[in-house]
């Protein structure tokens, strides 16, 4: 069994996993670890064991060891620096059309470069790792942000008027499909129920294993149900109330009603 670390960098909250060849570490702190192509800086987030044939080809075997206070203010000094190279970047890409700039990041011992971007477009990386590479004079590594890690990376105000929970808690957002918004009977086209990252707002998950579950018992929508008072459509469910909305197939000029789910055969 392999004993696989989980370390959380410094930036965007980026995951990265390395097999321990040797050291000590110590759960929710700070680590160096250097391994074949980098010695790099992060939090020790997770453990976990692997078998031996689990291997990834991606999966990099490091030597660990706890950050000590001298460590902790050379990474103070280095982000300090990081502010003046962002600038001087940001200023030098503006030419760059649809490639955006949002963060960067070095290496512990400043011989790599992590650039994290966003672009709606497709990017020519030999032209801009070029351009970037005689201002900086470093191995760059570009890393693609997508729209949910930047309100991530930002923060701000939910419609709920707390701290977007991305940006608290949440530190793996799941993708929300439709799905999630038809079953709380919300309207999908509305942008009322997206994010700030534009996408559709991840506290839509929270509950959707219970509105799943509520629905598995009550009929679809258009299924033809016996009532107390006849044969009729459904047009519409409640999963909280576990009520159900129905024609009457014999009234259709009448108004709709409204049976609990015990009430109803079909």
């Amino acid at each position: 069994m392999l004993k696989v670390l989980s370390v959380k960098s410094r930036l965007f909250n980026k995951i990265s996993k390395f097999i321990i060849k040797s050291g000590e570490y110590v759960l929710n702190k700070f680590a160096v670890f250097k391994c074949s192509d980098e010695i790099g800086f992060g939090k020790v987030v997770s453990v976990e064991l692997i078998k031996n044939f689990e291997v990834t080809v991606d999966l990099r075997t490091a030597s660990f060891r706890v950050a000590t206070g001298d460590d902790l203010d050379k990474i103070r000094y280095l982000e300090k620096y990081e502010l003046q190279v962002l600038k001087a970047l940001k200023k030098q890409a503006n030419n760059l059309i649809g490639f955006k700039i949002l963060g960067i990041e070095y290496s512990f011992d400043r011989k790599k470069i992590y650039i994290y971007f966003s672009s709606e477009e497709r990017v020519d990386f030999k032209i801009i790792l070029r351009y970037l590479y005689k201002i900086l004079k470093v191995w760059i590594e570009f890393r693609q942000v997508s729209v949910r890690d930047v309100a991530k990376f930002f923060g701000g105000v939910g419609v709920c008027g707390r701290d977007i929970c991305c940006k608290t808690f949440l530190n793996s957002p799941k993708k929300i499909n439709a799905t999630s918004v038809a079953n709380q009977n919300l309207y999908v086209g509305g942008i009322k129920f997206c994010g700030l990252c534009g996408r559709l707002m991840c506290c839509l998950e929270y509950e959707d294993k219970m509105y799943s579950k509520s629905l598995e018992n009550m009929p679809n929508i258009g299924q033809t149900v016996n009532t107390p008072s006849g044969l009729a459509l459904v047009l519409g469910v409640d999963a909280v109330s576990f009520k159900v909305k129905v024609q009457i197939i014999d009234e259709p000029l009448e108004e709709p009603l409204f049976f609990k789910v015990s009430e109803l055969s079909y």
